[in-house]
């Protein structure tokens, strides 16, 4: 019996959050999966805020008790927000996909480590988390934290991104970031196993910067392996790779297509996504550079993280 799909979604009740929730509903997900809901109260006493740090010169008064107070009861009033928002949130999954297995939980402290911790003791196949967030005080993370657990977490993220509002009727649109490494045959494999509806478009973008092999002939792919685990050799030409992509993905019923570009793959990705107004990139941890590594970010990777104007979904 195959495993179902264990998906960690982090909501902190702001609008990038919201949004990283509707765009599930355009991310492929089956119809049967376990969803963790995790909401992270942050600015509790010890976790950014030192007393000494709180007190400053008054650290020795009498004013640290007032400080310290202040501050659990900052505390609380935060911990029973996510507790409600993430109430809220619940119910909103739910109603999307009413087959899934949701829990909820809050935690307290720092949001991406916080994250980071329970992902590695649940093991999720997938971390969702929008591409800004919000401290305790309203301020803007910036993307801090998405791109923290982008860069660290063992699993596959998606990045969620606020873009142009979309009918649900509308086609997926998908762009999958060729390069002919592991990496980019990992992102291959993730769209050709979710479930898309009718009428979905991949664009396989085979970007040549000039490191790949010069010769076509040189490396034929396993096309009957191509979704499958089995297929991680050695890195092979772009191109090749977004045929071979072309025909697997076609054979799934997706439209798919490819297009080949020159010079950098973070620009022309962000381009490419930005003028075919794509839903996702989809694209490997690691390219060429780092073909083997599945840690941290490769350059290209954490280019879109921080610059596309679409979710990501950054596949290990």
């Amino acid at each position: 019996m195959r495993e179902r799909m264990r998906v960690l979604i982090a909501y902190d009740g702001s609008a990038h959050a919201d949004a990283a929730l509707r765009d599930l509903r355009r991310a492929g997900l089956p119809r049967e999966a376990e969803a963790l809901l995790v909401s992270v109260a942050d600015g509790l006493v010890g976790a950014y805020f030192p007393v000494a740090e709180i007190a400053g010169p008054s650290a020795m008064s009498g004013r640290v008790t007032s400080v310290v107070e202040l501050a659990r009861e900052q505390a609380v009033m935060l911990l029973a927000e996510a507790r409600e928002s993430v109430g809220r949130a619940r119910s909103q999954i739910v109603s999307s996909f009413p087959n899934w297995d949701v829990r909820s939980a809050v935690l307290e402290g720092d949001p991406a480590e916080e994250l980071l911790r329970r992902a590695e003791a649940w093991r999720p196949h997938l971390i969702v988390v929008g591409s800004q967030g919000r401290s305790a005080l309203g301020r803007l993370f910036l993307g801090s934290v998405s791109k923290t657990v982008a860069s660290r977490a063992h699993g596959s993220v998606r990045v969620a991104r606020r873009g142009a509002e979309k009918d649900e009727g509308a086609p997926r649109r998908i762009i999958i970031g060729a390069d002919g490494s592991a990496g980019a045959t990992r992102a291959v494999r993730a769209v050709w196993s979710r479930e898309w509806p009718a009428g979905t478009e991949v664009r396989i973008v085979a970007v040549d910067d000039g490191s790949g092999p010069v010769r076509l002939a040189d490396v034929t792919p396993n096309l009957e392996k191509f979704g499958t685990a089995g297929n991680e050799g050695p890195p092979v030409n772009a191109r090749l790779m977004a045929e071979g992509a072309r025909v697997v993905l076609l054979s799934k019923g997706l439209s798919a297509s490819v297009e080949v570009r020159e010079g950098d793959p973070r620009r022309v990705l962000i381009d490419e996504a930005a003028e075919w107004s794509a839903d996702t990139v989809f694209v490997g941890s690691h390219g060429l550079d780092h073909p083997s590594d599945r840690s941290g970010l490769g350059r290209v990777a954490a280019g879109l993280v921080t610059g596309a104007p679409c979710s990501v979904e950054v596949v290990r």
